[in-house]
């Protein structure tokens, strides 16, 4: 059997990817989730969930264990003040809505 092992640098996230992360926050509710609270390998569950992969799935893509994907899905859940996938969900798509209204007319011709 093969093991793989991700080799991640000592900064997980650079400045530049936080300043991404916060200018495009998840909306729950109406409030904003600050999902630049997140690790990195938590922003990556939390992109596959959103992709609508299993535990089991997102562990093979990620070269983890299913119960270190559960491990993160209870952190970010905790992180976000938020209880479901679903909420994850939600808020993703609360927040894809709002910036599609709040374009400008003349950005969509």
């Amino acid at each position: 059997m093969n093991t793989h092992e991700v080799k991640e640098s000592n900064v997980l996230m650079t400045q530049d990817e936080r300043m991404q992360i916060n200018n495009r926050r998840l909306a729950a509710n109406d409030l904003m989730l600050p999902i630049d609270c997140l690790s990195k390998r938590e922003l990556q569950v939390a992109h596959k969930i959103m992709e609508g992969r299993s535990n089991k799935v997102i562990a093979n893509e990620l070269f983890i264990s299913e119960r270190t994907v559960k491990f993160h899905c209870a952190n970010i859940y905790k992180k976000l003040n938020i209880t479901s996938r679903t909420a994850l969900i939600a808020g993703c798509f609360r927040t894809l809505y709002h910036e599609a209204v709040s374009v400008p007319a003349h950005q969509l011709s």
